[in-house]
This record gives structure tokens, C-alpha cells and sequence, in this order.
């Protein structure tokens, strides 16, 4: 009979709450909910330090019919739990929270949670609304799988998300894989830990993540996986995992998806990782002991949604890397060769096509940083696909007295291209001394050919700081051992090959 009644009590302080402005509990005062009390809270809540909240039931906070704020503003300097009870933020217009007290149960049904403080809860409901967590932290206490989860009607956390930093408290030897709906403010792009309970993660008692912008350029990005060189890291922006200290021992697997992510192609990706504060291109690396699915296996397909990588073992800012798109074609050979002091004749040949619509004729003098369009060759391939021989030539009017670098851009159907290896050529001969350099970038060997000229000539390999790491012979065909150089951008140098004061000089990149 007493429970009853106090039932009825919470009824009446309801039905009077919708027309409040504002729940003021004072110094000293107690609000209690038992458990299946409702109360629904028109216009927010201030608790005064030295007041409680004990809340077995659910409390709704809306706006007062219609308009104004909504907002919960806890002045407690000594934290407590408000119990297991449930507290809705249910708004048209955003809503913000402050407290230093442990909420049971925070659902998030509104325009929008902003966050004035750090806020810990045992659980988070998402339903509606990105939360903006601004410099402070969204806390799961929980160490449940459930902890953060998104209701029904919040697929894919698609509706709500946390816009910040969350913060989750794992239990790896008993809980297999956690949801971390971190985002930015238009999208979220969930990160998943996965696997954990196979090798659990050792000394890692919570982690936060946060997902936003990447920060510099690719300036410097020389890194390969299995010998497949990355061109870049996509720009849809990097996620950051930062625990309270690093595991000494255990396993994860990691699944970042690519909402918003765009120029991705399927088996062409993969996550790559970098120190948490870094912006330079060069410190991005592939985890070290971890494996990516096989291709055309969720993880490495645009369908699936994610980018996954297998056997992490420690945490820090990721991206996705975006790798080098090879030949979609067979080449046989590429010979640049100069015909007279105005004419250069490129030819050259495949044995396989596939979907190819043609060849770009770039060309880059030495006396110029980059290559530029000279023409196009289209494909003699029926509908861009072959599997015989076919011959191409082009003739480039040149009467640059210097060097003159060629490469073919291959281009596909659907727009997609790649390079071949690049030909060297005289200004003022009539030889056909012509140098060539495959593949680049290099990976344990490259090829060096020299052509029109049996005269020997010693190559340098020259490093970024002008030192040279290594000599070899630049006669005829040269396969050049690259074994114990170190990744990076060096230069092959062949001095006066061209004639006195004329070398070849060309970049070549050297990737595990």
C-alpha cells in the first residue's frame, strides 16, 4: 500500500512538472523514482550541489509546450550514481548536459545532446540526434557489448552517433567485439573492434575514439604492403584510438567504415596507420603483424561498407590507403627513340588488353618538374579487351637539345588509369641511345636498360641527400639488387651517357 501511494505521488508531481519552467531541486533535497515511475520534465532540471537524484524509473526531459530549453544541469561537486533508472533527452531543439554524476541508463531522443561536460553513463541509448561532445569525452561505464547501442528505428547508427569522443571500458577475454558510433557532424563512421576474445588485449583497460578530418597532405607517402605500393590516403578523414595504456600482449581485428569516403576502388585499399599527433604523409605504416582479408572478401569491397584489418595489436590515428592501380594491360615493350633532331617515335606493345579505351603520350624535359600530355592513342583492342599482340607507335615533334623523358598513362573505360615505366631520350642524337627504368617503384629489384650504345657506363643510385649508395653497371639489360636499401625516393644517375655534361637523371622508388 505504501509503494502505491507513492506511485500515485510521482503521477501528481508529473502531471504538475508539464507546466514547469524548470525542476529546481535544492540544497538537501532528494528526488526518487521507483522502479516503473515515470516522469516527464517540461522546460529541464537544475540540481543544487548537495542535492541527489535517485532514479530507478524513467525521467523524460522536453521542451515546455514546444519551445525554449530543455537542458540537464547538475551542480554536484562530489559524484555519485543517480541510480539505474533512465533519463530521455527528448527535444525538437538541442539539448545539453553538465554534470559529474553516473546516469544508469541515457537515451538520446532529440534534435541534438551537447555535451558541457565530461558525462559518464552505464549505458547509452541512441535513437536521434548526433551527441557533440566539443573537448569533453562520452563516457560508457559499462563494460557490456550493449553499453552503446542503437534502438530500433537507428539503423547503422545512421540517425544518432557521437560527434566527438567516446570513451568505452572494455572487457576483452569476455566480450568478442564493440560498436564505436564515432562521427563527424553530418555522418557517422562507425569503428568496430572485432575478434577480441581470441588473443584478449592485455593491460587495456578503455580506449577512446573519435573520428575527423586528415590532417596535411600526402607530401612524402612512400609505403608498400606485399610489394603493392599506396598512392595516397584518402581524404574522407582518419579515426583516432587512443587507450589508457597500450596493450603488452593480445590481438584485435579493426573495421573502419567509409561513410562518405569517395575515389575508392574494390582490392585497391586498405588501413594504414600513423602516430595519433602526426600530419606528415611519411610516418603513415602497415600495422605491424596484421593481415588484410583476401581479396574480393568483406573488408576489401566497397559493398561490405568497411575497411577491415586482422591481428592489430596496438592503437592509434588510422586511415585509408588508397594503392597504386596496376597495368590493366599486358605490356610487352616501350621503346622511345629520337628519329632526327625534331622527331621522337615511341612504339610499343601488349599481349593482354582489358577494358582499355587507350594511351596517354606524356613527356617530361629535364629542365621541368612534371610530365604534360603530348596526345592519345586509342586502343586497337575490340570493345577495349584483347588477349593477342597489338602494336602501337606514336611521333612526338621534339627538338629539345636536352633529355626528354616518355611514359605511357593507360586509361580504362571507366576512367581509371595507371603509368608505365619511363624512357629517356637524347636531344641531339640520332643514335637511338635510349634509357629505361621498371618497374618503379621497385620492390627488392629494378631493371636497367640501356639501348643503342654498348659503351659502358657505371649508374649511380643516389639518395634524397645527394649521397651515393650504390654503383652498378649501366650496360645493355641490368637487373639492380636493392636488397638492404632503405624505403624511400633515390635517384638513378648515369653521368654523361647523353654526351659530355648530358646524364640521365630519373626518380625511383624503392618499397618493401
Amino acid at each position: 500500500m505504501k509503494k502505491n501511494t507513492c506511485l500515485l505521488l510521482l503521477v501528481l508531481v508529473s502531471h504538475l512538472l508539464q507546466a514547469q519552467e524548470v525542476l529546481r531541486v535544492q540544497n538537501g533535497a532528494v528526488l526518487s523514482l521507483v522502479n516503473g515511475a515515470t516522469i516527464t520534465i517540461a522546460g529541464g532540471i537544475t540540481l543544487a550541489d548537495g542535492s541527489a537524484l535517485l532514479n530507478a524509473g524513467t525521467i523524460t526531459l522536453k521542451q515546455n509546450g514546444g519551445s525554449g530549453a530543455a537542458n540537464w544541469v547538475d551542480n554536484s561537486t562530489s559524484a555519485y550514481g543517480y541510480g539505474v533508472g533512465t533519463v530521455v533527452f527528448s527535444s525538437s531543439a538541442a539539448q545539453s548536459v553538465a554534470t559529474k554524476n553516473t546516469f544508469g541508463f541515457l537515451e538520446v531522443s532529440t534534435a541534438g545532446l551537447t555535451l558541457a561536460s565530461d558525462i559518464n553513463s552505464d549505458n547509452w541509448l541512441l535513437t536521434q540526434g548526433p551527441v557533440t561532445t566539443g573537448t569533453f569525452t562520452a563516457i560508457a561505464v559499462s563494460t557490456s557489448q550493449t553499453a552503446v547501442q542503437a534502438t530500433s528505428s537507428n539503423t547503422g547508427y545512421s540517425k544518432s552517433w557521437i560527434n566527438g569522443k567516446l570513451r568505452r571500458y572494455i572487457a576483452p577475454a569476455t566480450v568478442d567485439s564493440y560498436d564505436f558510433p564515432v562521427g563527424d557532424p553530418a555522418k557517422i563512421n562507425l569503428v568496430t573492434l572485432d575478434n577480441l576474445s581470441a588473443s584478449p588485449l592485455v593491460h587495456t583497460t578503455w580506449l577512446d575514439a573519435s573520428f575527423g578530418p586528415k590532417p596535411g597532405n600526402d607530401a612524402g607517402l612512400i609505403l608498400s604492403e606485399s610489394g603493392t605500393p599506396f598512392s595516397a590516403v584518402n581524404t574522407g578523414g582518419v579515426w583516432y584510438l587512443t587507450p589508457d595504456a597500450e596493450p603488452t600482449g593480445g590481438k584485435y581485428d579493426l573495421l573502419l567504415y567509409l561513410g562518405g569516403f569517395a575515389g575508392l576502388t574494390d582490392n585497391e585499399f586498405a588501413l594504414l596507420e600513423r602516430p595519433v599527433a602526426s600530419s606528415d604523409a611519411a610516418d603513415w605504416t602497415v600495422p605491424a603483424g596484421s593481415s588484410v582479408p583476401d581479396a574480393g572478401q568483406p573488408g576489401r569491397t566497397l559493398a561490405a561498407g568497411y575497411a577491415r584489418r586482422n591481428g592489430m595489436s596496438a592503437f592509434s590515428q588510422f586511415g585509408i590507403g588508397m594503392t597504386i592501380t596496376p597495368l590493366p594491360i599486358t605490356l610487352l615493350d616501350f621503346n622511345a627513340e629520337r628519329e632526327s633532331k625534331i622527331l621522337v617515335n615511341l612504339d610499343w606493345q601488349t599481349a593482354t588488353e582489358e577494358g582499355n579505351k587507350g594511351f596517354g603520350i606524356e613527356r617530361r624535359l629535364d629542365d621541368e618538374t612534371a610530365f604534360s600530355s603530348m596526345g592519345f592513342v586509342a586502343t586497337e583492342a575490340p570493345n577495349g579487351n584483347s588477349t593477342g599482340i597489338l602494336s602501337y607507335s606514336y611521333a612526338d615533334t621534339n627538338s629539345y637539345a636536352g633529355i626528354s623523358y616518355y611514359r605511357l598513362n593507360q586509361i580504362d573505360l571507366d576512367g581509371k588509369s595507371a603509368y608505365s615505366a619511363i624512357k629517356a631520350v637524347s636531344g641531339d642524337s640520332t643514335s637511338g641511345l635510349s634509357v629505361l627504368i621498371y618497374p618503379n617503384p621497385a620492390h627488392g629489384q629494378f631493371t636497367l636498360r640501356v639501348d643503342g650504345n654498348d659503351k659502358p657506363y657505371t649508374a649511380m643510385i643516389v639518395d634524397i641527400l645527394g649521397r651515393v649508395v650504390r654503383q652498378v653497371e649501366a650496360t645493355g639489360t641490368n637487373n639492380v639488387l636493392i636488397g638492404g636499401l632503405k624505403t624511400g625516393l633515390y635517384f638513378v644517375r648515369i653521368p654523361d651517357i647523353f654526351g659530355k655534361g648530358k646524364s640521365f637523371v630519373e626518380k625511383v622508388l624503392i618499397v618493401p
